[in-house]
């Protein structure tokens, strides 16, 4: 007679999800020069009903000059699929001082590896809120559920 072990059931992610992601793009227009756009992003969100995420992100800008900025959002997931929408609000220090920048429009993918781990990659399109003109950055990276 065989005794099976049996293992503890997994506890399933409490909704919070954490991303570390790096991009760039560039801005066209606006009372600034046009410029590149390079950037990390640390973000963080709670996953609730429905698909919806909001989400909070602090980001490090390392073109056109050092900055550092906050980035407010809400992300959808779509029903049973990889596929992502997001708006997000975007204020940095790109002019030397605190200054609304754009209102992000963007959409993505998430390949989930594990329940916690995840990659994504994403399209933005900003709206100017200030003087910088049109965005558009590109950003990869990865997620982790807990």
């Amino acid at each position: 007679m065989a005794i099976a072990a049996s293992l503890p059931a997994a506890e399933p992610p409490i909704g919070v999800v954490v991303g570390v992601d790096f991009g760039g793009g560039g801005s066209l227009g606006g009372s600034d020069a046009s410029h590149d756009v390079i950037e990390g992003e640390l973000s963080a969100g709670y996953e609730l009903w429905a698909g919806f995420r909001p989400e909070a992100a602090l980001l490090l800008g390392f073109a056109p000059r050092t900055h550092a900025g906050v980035r407010l959002g809400l992300h959808y997931t779509l029903p049973d699929m990889p596929l992502y929408a997001r708006a997000a609000v975007d204020a940095a220090t790109v002019g030397g001082a605190w200054d609304w920048r754009w209102l992000f429009f963007g959409a993505g993918a998430e390949l989930r590896l594990t329940d916690l781990l995840g990659g994504f990659a994403e399209a933005d399109v900003g709206l100017p809120l200030g003087s910088l003109g049109y965005g558009l950055l590109l950003r990869a990276g990865v997620t982790l559920r807990f």
